[in-house]
């Protein structure tokens, strides 16, 4: 898979790492993290494979760290905590579904207008599909436009950011679906129909 520069409706530019295996999306969302917060850092590697993450992964871990579904809760939070990447001071929590948009705006932090945002604090959510299974994506920026909020979610699974209305208090509620997009090189995924689903079990991992 591949990096992609995507851009939004507010002017600014996300890169997004597509995931290579079809239950790397924590690894992704490792990777993701590492540029965002390291890449204005001099002297400071930002830039990571997935290859890199998963061999540190398997000494972490042990042999196959991904199992049959993933990263779990606990590896993700140790895997991100690692000194290698440079970002300590990640946790997990887990809360009421209604407190999960809370808890991504303050500590996202709200921008407003339109424009580039150089110095982001990504989180990281747990999406749980209505259908079953369950899915990481990164959360970046929050939008402040004409009175309402908006998530720029970078989802692993197709590479691309996906637009999410957040309203404080109620379920971060989430679809992962087909955008216009256009590549100039690398392979990822695409959602063959939409996929619902949302915050429901409460899981953010945060700085």
């Amino acid at each position: 898979m591949a990096w992609f520069s995507r851009f939004t409706r507010f002017g600014d530019v996300h890169l997004c790492f597509a995931q290579e295996r079809s239950i790397s999306c924590g690894v992704a969302c490792v990777i993701m993290a590492a540029f965002k917060i390291n890449k204005l850092r001099p002297g400071v590697t930002a830039m990571f494979s997935e290859s890199d993450i998963l061999a540190r992964a398997t000494a972490l871990f042990g042999p196959n760290p991904l199992g049959t579904a993933g990263l779990n809760n606990p590896q993700m939070v140790t895997l991100l905590n690692d000194p290698l990447w440079n970002m300590p001071g990640w946790s997990l929590s887990t809360l009421p579904p209604n407190q999960v948009s809370q808890r991504i705006i303050d500590r996202v932090g709200v921008d407003g207008g339109f424009g580039p945002t150089l110095n982001v604090k990504p989180v990281i959510v747990g999406v749980d599909w209505h259908g079953g299974g369950g899915h990481w994506v990164l959360v970046d920026t929050v939008r402040r436009f004409m009175g309402s909020l908006y998530a720029t979610v970078c989802d692993p699974w197709d590479g691309s950011v996906h637009v999410t209305k957040i309203k404080r208090g109620a379920t971060f509620s989430y679809v992962g679906q087909d955008v216009v997009d256009f590549d100039l090189w690398g392979q990822r995924n695409q959602y063959s129909s939409p996929s619902s689903g949302g915050a429901l079990l409460g899981d953010i991992i945060c700085r």
